[in-house]
């Protein structure tokens, strides 16, 4: 059984605490005065709240400031202590004095919506309940070195309402920390988007003018490029019959105003004192006697009955 006294720093779980007592269910009307503060909120079992006085909060904080206070029905429910089953619990103190839970119509019950309140008992009566037999009740006994204490002691209502506006505080502190991250976040992955995006369109912008210029290039070409591929076999002929009657014909000198070649004229000067016109044999040729006796040759084209011959005599 639990041999310690309300009101006094013990040790539970490494740690020096105070127990104070606590009430569940309707408030006495003897503490009616009171300022109470809630302590743990109504059970999902259907236990009733935990209640503790304010006035036993700052007479504690007084006595021994700085240590956590925890209510005794706070701490035995939260170590599933409280065995219930006949109209009372009983938590003793002393001898014949502690404190009971009292269910509803002072019928035995094992479920914690039943219990209607708790109090104190005196000399093994419970005030106003003279007819309850103690014998009859179950008695709470626990072990100090087994219990843990809750995640929250006891506050008054004006710490509770001081420690919420902390979190609230403490939460917007995380908040705006959490969205001055995000806009630097949000400032350097423009910064770096913006980056990226200027070296990509200096990158297109030197590959389109590339492809401008190649284009260019292109149309350039296609505008000079030959449709079909060119024919100068009759003029070789021609050429190479000149050359067989006069093997040592020559190109002559070249006039400024004067352009010979394949795409333009075909002019060829026999030996000097050459003895035959090669108009008169070779067709298509223009000749003009030189002072030297030579010939100044013009090569062009055979006549078109000239040219029919040497078609089929190639064919043959």
């Amino acid at each position: 059984m639990a041999k310690f006294s309300l009101g006094k720093p013990i040790t539970i779980g490494g740690q020096e605490i105070v127990v104070v007592r606590d009430v569940l269910g309707s408030l006495q009307t003897d503490k009616g005065t009171d300022t109470y503060s809630i302590v743990e909120p109504k059970g999902v079992d259907g236990r009733p709240a935990i209640y503790v006085s304010e006035d036993d909060l700052d007479k504690l904080r007084d006595d021994y400031p700085g240590i956590k206070v925890y209510g005794l029905w706070q701490l035995l429910f939260f170590n599933n202590a409280v065995q219930l089953g006949e109209p009372l619990a009983l938590f003793p103190l002393e001898e014949k004095r502690g404190l009971y839970l009292l269910m509803k119509d002072a019928a035995a019950s094992s479920s914690p919506a039943d219990i209607a309140s708790s109090g104190e008992y005196v000399n093994g009566f419970v005030p106003g309940q003279f007819e309850l037999d103690l014998n009859k009740s179950t008695v709470i006994d626990v072990d100090l070195k087994e219990l843990r204490l809750p995640p929250q002691p006891a506050y008054k209502r004006s710490e509770l309402a001081q420690k919420l506006r902390a979190e609230n505080k403490r939460r917007w502190y995380v908040v705006s920390a959490l969205c001055g991250l995000l806009a630097v976040g949000a400032l350097a992955v423009n910064y770096g988007l913006q980056t990226i995006y200027k070296s990509r369109m200096a990158d297109y912008s030197t590959k389109r003018s590339l492809i401008d210029e190649l284009d260019g290039r292109v149309r350039t070409l296609s505008g000079e490029r030959l449709i079909k591929r060119p024919d100068d076999s009759v003029m070789l002929s021609q050429l190479f019959r000149v050359f067989d009657m006069y093997p040592k014909a020559i190109t002559p000198t070249i006039k400024e105003d004067l352009k010979i070649g394949f795409t333009a004229q075909h002019m060829l000067i026999t030996p000097n004192k050459s003895p035959v016109d090669p108009a008169k044999f070779i067709s298509g040729l223009h000749t003009e006697l030189q002072p030297d006796l030579s010939y100044l040759v013009t090569v062009g084209p055979p006549e078109e009955s000239d040219q029919l011959a040497l078609d089929e005599a190639s064919q043959q």
